[in-house]
């Protein structure tokens, strides 16, 4: 299709059926509108000169037939030249010697019947409509300069002939509104058409785009082995499944697609198991699988697999919504987006650390127990001591606590890793405050460091005290250990309630410490993981605290939180429940 300007449109079509506003661009353009379709413009006016001298000849005794032959052969011969010339290599201006030339022709007809009204002036009209059509300003202006000099031609020539000055000029501003006003209306055509071609070519690219985005996303999907990768629509049918999804879910994409999630994975205390097939009856609520990202958020899960023979695999699986991907072939509604990982060889690697800190723990408390032991047989002996065996005696002891206290924490660490259960009783959470803050008091001395607790006057709650205790312990112990001396520690325990009506406890620390950088916020509950700020000052300790913290809390079905800004201190919030009745039933067994 020609475009304006004169030059051939070579740009390759994209790809496809042709929107239908490119139809509209050609109906608009082609190919009267070209600029360089100068031959078929002149085509009617061409017609019509010569009809006009055939009725001439067949009517009346013209004045000057040498002057009807001229315009004859001007006219004919401005035809040919209009249809012969390749006008696309041509200058613009060129391009109105064709339409010109039939003025003239006009004007030789005009002056060679000799007649005394102005029968043929309204031909005048047809060439300058054809310079109206140009897109430039000079078109119009010159048709209408052609016209009026062939309007005034045959009473400057043929002085002889009555040609009124009002019929003149009523005739050439009919031709000026006339011309004018074809142009602007083919201007706005043409304007309109390049505007149309814009939004095809936009409208074709942004095509290719997304077949290409498409295709980018189905080669990442297919090759996506490592990761199980799964796209559903609202409800949780399956519509797309990466070959990933047979090594990290033990199914096969065929085995997916056009089967609902929920029916591939089943409770499993705490969090999901993966069913052995697909296709099975529901039994999970789409929300639960898909967790805060219902609401837009992301949500993160841990899946299991036990396989015929009886190994396990652990699969994480992050869950997102996926917008609706439209204009491309399939499309796909919205939905979900899952995205599995097989964790098993961390989760081995972690048991296996696990193992061999229960392990090192065990050998270690045997004699541990004998140093005490024998620290205390020595204090009871009645044996004379100065005072030097005493110091001596003194950091023995004092040291074996803080060693005894160390296996401590990984025993614990490593039992709740595996899954220990809790022991549950009624427990007032201030009580066991109350006694922590009373534990803590020397070292708080020691320090200049200040513990000021408020409390409600009774917390009851459904607990193991002894995890409790190392809770509380592990919260102060870290708020002291990382104040300075002059600092105050303040602790809030606090009654609530569920919005279901359950009992929670809220126990709060917080320090006027120089608090954790943001970046390590996401760390600080990792087991061993220590600030750099604890590694500067030399704080003692493994970094064992906050995980144990952590995985108690996690054990009993409740929540924490640490707020910190450098150099205002931390505050740790821990909201808990009473222990789940799955604990309780665990623990009656």
């Amino acid at each position: 299709m020609a475009r304006p300007g004169g030059r051939a449109s070579t740009r390759p079509d994209p790809g496809g059926p042709r929107p239908a506003d490119a139809d509209l661009v050609g109906r608009v353009t082609a190919p009267w509108l070209t600029p360089d379709a100068v031959g078929l413009r002149q085509v009617p006016t061409t017609v019509a000169l010569l009809l006009a001298v055939a009725l001439v000849e067949s009517s009346v005794d013209p004045a000057h037939p040498a002057l009807l032959v001229a315009a004859t052969v001007l006219v004919v011969a401005a035809q040919g030249v209009a249809a012969l010339v390749p006008w696309g290599r041509v200058a613009p201006p060129w391009r109105a010697v064709a339409p010109l030339a039939q003025l003239a022709a006009v004007a030789l007809l005009d002056l060679g019947t000799g007649l005394p009204r102005a029968d043929f002036d309204v031909l005048v009209l047809l060439p300058v409509g054809a310079l109206a059509l140009r897109p430039e300003r000079w078109g119009p202006a010159l048709g209408l300069a052609g016209s009026a000099v062939v309007l005034l031609a045959p009473a400057v020539v043929d002085v002889g002939r009555v040609r009124p000055l009002l019929h003149a000029v009523v005739t050439f501003l009919v031709i000026a509104a006339t011309a004018v006003g074809a142009h602007g209306i083919v201007q706005a055509a043409r304007r309109q058409a390049e505007e149309l071609r814009r939004a095809r070519d936009a409208l074709d690219e942004r095509a290719r785009q997304l077949r290409a985005s498409r295709d980018t996303l189905r080669s990442i999907v297919q090759a996506a082995t490592a990761q199980a990768i799964v796209a559903t629509d609202r409800d949780g049918v399956v519509l797309t499944a990466s070959p990933g999804t047979e090594r990290a879910l033990g199914l096969a994409p065929a085995e997916l697609v056009g089967h609902p999630v929920t029916g591939v994975v089943t409770q499993d205390g705490p969090g999901l198991r993966l069913l052995d097939g697909a296709g099975t009856t529901p039994q999970m609520p789409l929300a639960r699988v898909v967790g805060r990202a219902a609401d837009g958020g992301t949500h993160a899960d841990e899946w299991r697999r036990v396989g015929p023979d009886g190994a396990v695999r652990h699969v994480e699986v992050v869950v997102t919504p996926r917008p609706a991907l439209e204009g491309a072939s399939p499309e796909l509604p919205a939905g979900y987006l899952l995205v599995g990982t097989d964790v098993t060889p961390r989760h081995d690697e972690q048991r296996r650390q696990d193992e061999f800190i229960g392990l090192v723990s065990h050998e270690l408390r045997t004699p541990l127990a004998s140093i005490l032991g024998y620290v205390r047989l020595i204090r009871t002996s009645g044996r004379p001591l100065d005072d030097e065996d005493r110091r001596y005696l003194d950091v023995v002891e004092r040291n074996a606590h803080r060693l005894d206290a160390l296996v401590d924490e990984l025993l614990t660490s490593a039992q709740l890793a595996v899954g220990a259960v809790l022991s549950p009783q009624e427990v007032d959470v201030a009580e066991v405050v109350r006694a922590s803050v009373t534990s803590q008091a020397p070292v708080a001395r020691a320090a200049g460091v200040q513990v000021d607790v408020d409390a409600d006057p009774a917390v009851p709650l459904l607990s193991d005290p002894q995890r409790l205790g190392q809770v509380v312990d592990n919260l102060l112990s870290n708020a002291v250990k990382h104040s300075l001396a002059g600092d105050h520690v303040r602790v809030a325990v606090r009654a609530g309630a569920t919005p279901e009506g359950a009992r929670t406890a809220h126990v709060r620390v917080a320090d006027d410490g120089p608090g954790i950088a943001p970046d390590e916020l996401a760390r600080i509950t990792q087991r061993f993981y220590r600030t750099r700020d604890t590694r500067r000052r030399r704080v003692r300790g493994v970094g064992l605290g906050l995980s144990l913290v952590q995985a108690i809390v996690d054990e009993h079905g409740g929540t924490l939180s640490i707020d910190s800004t450098p150099g205002a201190g931390t505050r740790v919030d821990v909201v808990l429940p009473d222990v789940p009745p799955g604990a309780q039933a665990a623990d009656a067994t």
